[in-house]
């Protein structure tokens, strides 16, 4: 039995440009096509400024504090677009003319992607103790989430899976909880459809 059609609900995958070009367009598609979708619960009035919230944020020049306002920026724009993908796909029922007027990316069939190449992880530190910012390169696929190991810097353990986890929901964004003044060493993945995973070099740096 046919798999019936799904949008996409989950970008964060995307690069800031990618995501930008594809929450414009479903943006547009919607308000164009609002008739279709009575009940939806946040039509182009409500995306729309958080689009252009993010994408000012994004191009502004650089200040402390960027990234994690384009961050911040970002999942307002993601939970609005999640939140109407899982009420689309509900009401479209796999009905893919309905699913065209979305605008909304289109699921495909898992493909095994193989292991994934190893991210680059950048870290900065913020003005809050105990807190650094991160960024992890894009891996270019369908479906990829992105995590971080860490640990103090001082522990002999070589092997990064025996490291504290942390889920990046999104590629930017600041850890928190931990100790001041204290060295950590980081090391970043890509996690796609295999258990095999590739580390990023090293980085080791301390918080306020």
């Amino acid at each position: 039995m046919a798999k019936k059609v799904k949008v996409v609900t989950d970008l964060d995958s995307y690069s800031e440009d990618d995501f930008y070009k594809a929450t414009t367009k479903i943006n547009k598609s919607i308000a164009l096509n609002i008739g279709s979708f009575g009940g939806l619960p946040s039509d182009s009035s409500v995306l729309g400024p958080l689009i252009a919230l993010f994408d000012k944020t994004r191009t502004e020049l650089v200040y402390e504090g960027k990234g994690p306002d384009t961050a911040k920026a970002r999942t307002a724009v993601q939970v609005v677009i999640t939140q109407d993908g899982n009420w689309l796909n509900d009401f479209c029922d796999g009905d893919a003319s309905l699913i065209a007027k979305t605008g909304y990316p289109v699921q495909k069939d898992t493909v095994s992607q193989g292991k994934l190449d190893a991210t680059i992880l950048t870290l900065d530190t913020v003005k809050s103790a105990g807190c650094l910012e991160f960024m992890i390169s894009f891996i270019d696929g369908y479906g990829i989430k992105y995590g971080i190991m860490f640990t103090l810097a001082t522990n002999t353990e070589v092997d990064p899976s025996k490291w504290t986890f942390y889920y990046a929901a999104q590629r930017t964004g600041v850890i928190s909880g931990l100790l001041s003044k204290t060295d950590y060493k980081f090391v970043s993945f890509a996690m796609g459809t295999v258990n095999d995973l590739t580390y990023s070099e090293p980085v080791t740096m301390s918080a306020q």
